[in-house]
């Protein structure tokens, strides 16, 4: 089988306010018959939703989940999660959008 990059992306991204000022993030991994290889790490951008600049963190597999910090408070984010194999990263998840508001779902 050669190694190439992901066919899909992370499945199941989900996020929740863990502060005012934090959301933490997790995801299962792409299915086994779309790694197309080892996935090396996954890259989750970030942005907030009124025209915010995207900001990203790549985290190394096997982890599955990061915790973004220094957000604005009472904001809502768009995240979405890539996967990369040693050719390069696979297709973004579809967007999720979560608000840094205490108390919301």
């Amino acid at each position: 089988l050669l190694c190439s990059v992901p066919s899909a992306a992370p499945i199941n991204v989900r996020g929740h306010n863990t502060s005012s000022t934090s959301i933490l993030v997790t995801w299962d991994e792409v299915p086994a018959n779309e790694q197309r290889g080892n996935i090396r790490y996954y890259t989750v951008l970030y942005k907030e939703t009124e025209g915010g600049v995207e900001k990203s963190i790549q985290v190394d597999s096997p982890a599955v989940s990061v915790e973004l910090t220094s957000l604005k408070r009472y904001a809502k984010y768009s995240i979405q999660v890539s996967a990369a194999t040693v050719k390069g990263e696979g297709p973004a998840s579809v967007p999720i959008t979560v608000s840094t508001k205490q108390g919301s779902k």
